[in-house]
């Protein structure tokens, strides 16, 4: 059905990225931390639920990993290696059949796949218990024992999984919509 028909009208939003997997909130005029966090968390929660659905881990305990891990932010990279939103070590995204280059872990989704499936066998090693599981995801899957790093890792995903459970991702943000830096592609008419 045609606009001038009767039908709705939708605008879609476009924002321009600097590189094909970096999506930074530029021109996103969040005007605090919490909220920058939250238009990075809205941006992956699709693909935190695809890949936690799929490799059939819990979406909140997987939502804590990623806070953790990066924050959000998908071209971190750690002191040992590790890359991504996941900071998935290119070695170990081997293990679980990634074929590419250590570079294309900067990318979202291969990186959540990839470090889901990784989180998946730390959860099934882990026996579905939260420090069980961040145990195996952080130390590596043949860790037996808690060590202090896993201990202080696993309290606080407690605290985001507490912090999160009330939350609702549409939050209403102090800044106007659409942001600088989005622009109008095309009328969508249903």
């Amino acid at each position: 059905m045609r606009a001038e028909d009767g039908g709705d009208v939708v605008r879609v939003y476009v924002k321009p990225l600097t590189i094909p997997w970096e999506t930074r909130e530029t021109g996103f005029a969040a005007p605090t931390a919490t909220e920058r966090q939250m238009v990075r968390r809205m941006h992956y929660t699709t693909l935190i639920a695809k890949y936690a659905d799929q490799y059939d881990v819990p979406f909140d305990l997987a939502e804590a990993v990623v806070q953790i891990e990066s924050n959000f932010r998908p071209t971190v990279k750690g002191n040992a290696g590790e890359i991504g939103l996941m900071q998935v070590k290119p070695a170990t995204a081997r293990l679980m059949g990634y074929k590419g280059p250590d570079y294309g872990l900067y990318d979202p989704e291969t990186n959540i796949r990839y470090g889901m499936k990784y989180l998946a066998g730390a959860h099934d090693l882990g026996g579905g218990k939260i420090c069980g599981t961040i145990l195996k995801y952080n130390a590596g899957h043949a860790a037996k024992r808690m060590n202090p790093t896993s201990k202080r890792y696993c309290q606080r995903v407690e605290a985001v999984l507490e912090d999160n459970k009330d939350d609702v991702i549409e939050k209403t943000f102090a800044f106007d919509f659409p942001p600088k830096g989005y622009a109008v592609l095309a009328p969508l008419v249903f």
